[in-house]
């Protein structure tokens, strides 16, 4: 599945491993596999992705492989980007875009 992105998160791009990585839904159809409709815990996981691999290769442009600690960012209920009024979530990106940090020097 790793091989439709590169074998990278999009964000960090740091290469793919088996644990700390997700494939993200960029957006749902009905009928769509779910994380929340399987068990929680390891075999609930292996469940999902059994179910979500043929999906993603049907339709990788749905989906993006992202590092856990990204998709909790994006997904978090409250403090997650995706929780924001979409004016907000713009003015944020473009306020990050426009501030410039200074870089501490290595010595």
């Amino acid at each position: 599945m790793a091989q439709f992105y590169d074998n990278q998160c999009f964000v960090t791009q740091e290469k793919f491993k088996d644990r700390g990585f997700v494939i993200h839904h960029l957006w749902y159809l009905d009928n769509d596999i779910r994380r929340e409709n399987f068990p929680k815990g390891e075999k609930g996981r292996l469940q999902y992705l059994n179910k979500l691999v043929p999906m993603v290769e049907a339709m990788p442009f749905r989906f993006a492989l992202i590092k856990n600690g990204i998709h909790t960012r994006i997904d978090h209920p409250k403090r997650g980007l995706s929780s924001l009024k979409r004016e907000n979530l713009y003015r944020l990106f473009l306020l990050t875009i426009m501030t410039k940090k200074e870089r501490k020097k290595t010595q």
